[in-house]
């Protein structure tokens, strides 16, 4: 060392360090609490500041619940714009592993962004100060307990996202805080709870929407009743919950949240889990993943809404939800009339007459483009058919003494379910052909049958057509699967015609539970399709 740079070491040496104390923790890290610890790491600095009087601690910055893979630390950019203002211009941290672990930008920090800005950096367990380092040894030992660091917090992401993933396939819930409606039980974290009071909300909800009532009127109701939105209701139980939904200091009800409760199936005892990931430990963002690798599992914990009123409510989502001027609820067919010739949606047309208005469905193909046929009919006399249909359609259902006594007596299987295991036999007698005509190809061609050319061009085709019946039996048994479950769920499809026996008027409620469609012919003629056909069908069969 010459003159020059002793005095330059010596002077160094002697400054008076304005200095700032790093803190992080993470347990997606794997980290643990009894050793790294925000108060034991706190502590530590504190003792070393003790020790060297040269250095007036100008703060000590906190980063509690963030991962070392990435440097975007709110309380780590804090600091480095305190650096930058000439405010701080020594950084002290436990060890390397809560500075970070990312090798890359670890070192890039380290040796090349704190030297350019005279900023002197120490990690007390790994005894490394910049002040006094140069030597071969730490220039090859830092960048390895750098790669350590990096290498660890990779592993521990990865048994992280595999333990998840189990967890998810178990039925464990995984999430932080649970959904509105429900409570994480004491006794285990990993299973819901119904919240009382809440899920009598989200079944109030559930109820006004199959009465036609829009999302945004539902909001405003609960806002008008008192009710608090599911942020401050959290928070009102003492939980430290925050979401990217609040906006203000006090949130309400509005038609976002309503439509996320309506359309989230945790209500039925469904978990829907693993929707997103990020690509790596590395990288936060966020990405969608596809449907099929979501996590699925039914009837895990108590369900808050009927299986059927659910797909009800779905089926009013997608329908078209206009409402009447100055009026908030639906219409009471809207998205539920079609016309009988030509399929197209029948619509609503207002026509005045003297001092009166009159409201027809017409078709639309023929409004918009002159297709089909000019027909219409009146909205009360449609009412009035679709009630006389409805309760004669009840009087029938409740009119099968012995065949609901059977189905009280839980002797008799969703009934549906017998017609697609007929639909299933044939078409797997279809796939077993398919086999045999594969099977037979080689031998025509080895006989001389067919030739090479011909051979090829059938086993494509019989290839092709046999994946194709493949995939209708696998749809044809999932919705036997579904129509089994649905009666393993205790409600039978007859209770929803028990409900409305004995009615006298239409309202949105009784036309989507028991109503598929509505088709309008030109002859006036009106067919009513039912919910259940197959069922009422086959059950009519046996009387």
């Amino acid at each position: 060392m010459n003159q020059g740079e002793y005095h330059s070491v010596q002077s160094k040496a002697s400054a008076v360090w304005n200095a700032c104390g790093y803190l992080r923790l993470s347990h997606e890290d794997g980290d643990k609490e009894e050793s790294n610890s925000i108060t034991g790491q706190k502590n530590l600095i504190r003792d070393y500041f003790s020790h060297h009087p040269e250095m007036i601690e100008c703060g000590m910055k906190v980063d509690d619940g963030f991962s070392g893979s990435s440097f975007e630390r709110p309380a780590f950019q804090e600091m480095m714009a305190d650096v930058k203002a000439g405010k701080i211009n020594c950084i002290v941290v436990k060890d390397l592993s809560r500075f970070g672990r990312n090798y890359l930008d670890a070192g890039e920090y380290i040796e090349r962004i704190f030297p350019f800005l005279g900023v002197r950096f120490i990690a007390i367990n790994d005894n490394y100060d910049s002040l006094c380092s140069g030597t071969e040894s730490e220039e090859l030992v830092i960048p390895f307990k750098n790669l350590i660091n990096e290498a660890y917090c990779r592993d521990i992401s990865v048994k992280i996202r595999s333990q998840l993933a189990v967890k998810r396939r178990r039925g464990d819930f995984t999430g932080s805080f649970a959904v509105y409606g429900y409570l994480k039980d004491p006794e285990n974290k990993n299973h819901l709870l119904v919240d009382a009071f809440a899920a009598d909300v989200v079944r109030d909800i559930f109820r006004w929407k199959m009465k036609g009532i829009s999302a945004g009127d539902i909001a405003d109701r609960l806002n008008r009743d008192g009710i608090l939105a599911p942020l401050d209701y959290k928070k009102s139980q003492g939980l430290r919950f925050a979401t990217p939904f609040g906006i203000n200091a006090r949130s309400s009800w509005n038609a976002a949240a309503i439509l996320r409760i309506l359309k989230n199936p945790v209500y039925t005892g469904v978990l829907e889990q693993g929707k997103n990931t990020t690509p790596s430990y590395k990288v936060k963002r966020r990405i969608v993943k596809p449907r099929e690798e979501w996590s699925v599992v039914k009837g895990v914990h108590e369900a808050v809404i009927d299986r059927h009123d659910f797909e009800i409510v779905q089926k009013v989502l997608a329908m078209d939800t206009r409402t009447s001027p100055g009026n908030g609820a639906v219409e009471l067919f809207s998205g539920m009339v079609y016309c009988g010739e030509c399929g197209a949606a029948m619509v609503r047309k207002t026509v005045p007459s003297g001092n009166k208005k009159y409201i027809y469905y017409v078709c639309a193909a023929h409004k918009k483009e002159k297709k089909c046929y000019a027909h219409s009919l009146r909205d009360r006399i449609l009412e009035e058919i679709t009630l006389e249909s409805v309760r004669r359609q009840i009087d029938n259902v409740l009119g099968m003494k012995k065949v609901l006594e059977l189905t009280e007596a839980a002797v008799l299987q969703q009934a549906g379910v017998k017609k697609h295991q007929g639909r299933l036999d044939k078409k797997n007698e279809e796939i077993s052909r398919y086999h045999r005509l594969l099977s037979s190809l080689y031998e025509n061609l080895t006989d001389g049958v067919i030739d090479r050319e011909e051979y090829q061009r059938l086993k494509k085709n019989y290839t092709a057509l046999l994946s194709e019946a493949e995939k209708q039996a696998e749809a044809i048994q999932r919705e036997i699967g579904r129509m089994a479950e649905r009666g393993m769920e205790g409600r039978s499809w007859t209770d929803q015609f028990r409900t409305d026996q004995n009615l006298t008027e239409l309202d949105r409620a009784v036309v989507v539970s028991l109503i598929e469609r509505i088709l309008i012919y030109k002859d006036k003629q009106v067919k009513i399709v039912y919910h259940w056909r197959d069922e009422y069908q086959w059950l009519a069969g046996l009387q």
